[in-house]
């Protein structure tokens, strides 16, 4: 039942009239839609309200979704992002496989920010994180560094974060009520001579969160890197 929900939900998907926009700014081998953003999170949300999702049963259910076009790898992303509150360690298992599929930045965002990040710590899984450092893709290790975002107090956002939206009954939320020291410190540590453009900006943003809930914190942690932060990254510490 649960995959032919998912079914349903990509062939409305596709059934959507376009605007072009996505289309122009997103470039990914599985191809994009041009399904407006409001649609899109409209969709997500409905099907995180309706849909029980259960892991590993429904992996190749979501696998099939994330696959087949940019929008629906969001709509997959929103989705498991929904279970790995109460399934981290499957979840993490799943995302990690997406996250070496991964070819564009926003879906590698989503993914790390809203699943692998979660997961990872609830899962009590770091070092099946930060092994994705190995991955010669630069999305895949943007992925890694994007689930930094969930450690600190930064609002989620973009349509795939629709799904816990819904299930929190909330229009705004975020992973962690404050930043989280001890794997941040592991994770910047970990990819901060990564120096894919990709990667970087991912890494900025992650400092750029750490800084406006931790100053002191961050601040300690760049004053302790050997051989100091690449200029664009030292620029967002205090």
């Amino acid at each position: 039942m649960t995959a032919q929900a998912l079914q349903a939900l990509s062939q409305e998907l596709a059934q959507l009239p376009t605007d072009g926009g996505s289309a122009r700014q997103v470039r990914c081998l599985r191809g994009v839609r041009g399904v407006p953003t409001g649609e899109l999170t409209r969709r997500i949300a409905q099907a995180a309200a309706s849909l029980s999702l259960s892991l590993p049963a429904d992996d190749e259910a979501l696998t099939a979704l994330f696959g087949t076009a940019w929008e629906d790898g969001l709509a997959a992303i929103g989705l498991l992002a929904t279970v790995a509150p109460q399934q981290p360690a499957e979840a993490l298992a799943l995302g990690l496989e997406w996250a070496e599929r991964t070819d564009d930045v926003a879906t590698a965002d989503a993914l790390g920010w809203l699943v692998l990040g979660p997961a990872a710590l609830l899962a009590d899984d770091l070092p099946a994180l930060l092994a994705l450092r190995g991955q010669g893709r630069p999305e895949t290790r943007r992925a890694a560094v994007s689930a930094g975002l969930a450690w600190t107090p930064e609002p989620f956002e973009g349509p795939a974060a629709a799904g816990l939206r819904e299930r929190a009954g909330t229009r705004t939320g975020c992973m962690s009520p404050s930043a989280l020291e001890g794997p941040l410190a592991v994770l910047c540590d970990k990819f901060v001579r990564d120096e894919a453009p990709a990667v970087r900006k991912a890494l900025r943003r992650v400092l750029k969160a750490w800084a406006s809930a931790d100053p002191a914190r961050v601040t300690r942690w760049a004053a302790a890197v050997r051989g100091g932060l690449p200029k664009m990254l030292s620029a967002v510490v205090p």
